[in-house]
């Protein structure tokens, strides 16, 4: 009889992931068996609102471009690739010498001479990009290009599982949450502007060294910040839409829609087969506890300082700010100015001063989400 042999494969230990940024890791691993010159490999997204590509996950000994994106209308090269639909192969970077964006100075600054880079697509839509880097020259031979394209096309696959399994569950979320802005309708944009005030903030900390945060998680955090209210849709209308200020019994079960929003969630991936799905704890630390202050005093589990995750006390600042900047029926909009000077004082005990110092500082890139998602027409 004939011996059935049960072989673990190459690739083995990408089923014991769920993490984008490890499975990236593990197929570079598996890649420099067959080419030992590529050096890095990453995956850069691109940003269709704001017609930008982002650093998303690497694998390299040095991580020369993080929390960084740049405008495609500014990358010619990137532009035509897109376009194009085809690859692009460099064997010697050095026609980069004299250029002036940051990735390309980076690039050249760590030391790789050599780079071929891929368009990655789900289905006809352009998402991003994928570059194998080397720190040598001419060592990315045309025979050797369909063998790395097989690479390109799992890494391909692997994203775009990523971003679909992301989707769905944030298509979900947004659905219940559709109900609650039924109820109590935020201004036009205000989710837009705090996910990105959040992205801002979250970038900032990360190039000061913030160890919680990289570019995969910053761009999952961006993604589920305007799910932090979710929980409302479990208060009674009652208390949702009392025009008036609640009394002592109603504001306690209005402060349950924390805890109801991480119920609601745990349900929800729960039902969709996603409990395991990589960085769901964000998304259940996001909704169960933005409401808790550094000072120990907020709710539901009164946790204080280090003990609020990093990402909700990011989303903190990002949606008080944009709350106090934008017009609601009971009060008009804050000036930036205004607002800042409160949030200062909300510093040290409600909120992360690192995080209120860091969007301060950023005023104008602050401005330019407000123009870009003004609730106003004109």
């Amino acid at each position: 009889m004939e011996e059935i042999v049960l072989a673990y494969g190459r690739y083995k230990d990408l089923h014991h992931t769920a993490s984008l940024s490890e499975k990236i890791r593990i197929l570079h691993q598996v890649i420099r068996q067959d080419f030992s010159y590529i050096d890095r490999v990453a995956v850069a997204l691109f940003d269709r609102n704001m017609n930008t590509l982002k650093t998303f996950v690497q694998s390299a000994k040095d991580l020369p471009l993080q929390f960084y994106e740049c405008l495609m209308d500014n990358a010619p090269s990137l532009m035509e690739i897109k376009a194009r639909k085809k690859s692009r192969l460099v064997n010697d970077m050095s026609v980069f010498e004299n250029g002036t964006h940051e990735h390309t100075k980076k690039i050249a600054a760590n030391g790789y001479q050599a780079s071929y880079s891929v368009p990655l697509f789900d289905s006809r839509a352009f998402i991003g990009m994928l570059f194998f880097n080397s720190y040598q020259k001419n060592v990315f031979l045309e025979q050797d290009l369909a063998k790395l394209d097989l690479y390109a096309q799992l890494v391909n696959s692997l994203v775009v599982n990523k971003l679909q399994s992301t989707q769905m569950l944030l298509g979900t979320f947004r659905s219940c949450l559709s109900l609650v802005s039924y109820k109590d309708p935020e201004t036009g944009n205000h989710l837009e502007r705090m996910a990105r005030y959040a992205r801002l903030i979250a970038r900032e900390l990360a190039k000061q060294g913030n160890p919680g945060l990289s570019d995969e998680i910053i761009e999952t955090l961006f993604m589920f910040a305007p799910l932090h209210d979710i929980g409302k849709i479990g208060i009674p209308d009652s208390i949702l839409l009392k025009p008036g200020k609640l009394d002592e019994d109603e504001w306690q079960i209005m402060q349950t829609h924390s805890a109801k929003g991480r119920e609601i969630i745990d349900a929800v991936a729960q039902h969709l087969g996603l409990k395991s799905f990589d960085h769901i704890s964000l998304l259940q630390n996001i909704s169960g506890s933005h409401h808790e202050t550094i000072d120990g005093k907020g709710y539901p589990n009164r946790l204080k300082q280090d003990e609020i995750p990093i990402e909700t006390q990011i989303v903190s600042v990002a949606d008080i700010f944009d709350a106090l900047t934008s017009h609601r029926s009971y009060k008009p909009a804050w000036s930036n100015e205004k607002a800042f000077e409160e949030l200062k004082r909300l510093s040290g005990t409600k909120l992360n001063s690192d995080c209120v110092r860091t969007l301060i500082e950023n005023e104008p890139a602050v401005k330019e989400i407000q123009k870009q998602f003004s609730d106003d027409p004109e």
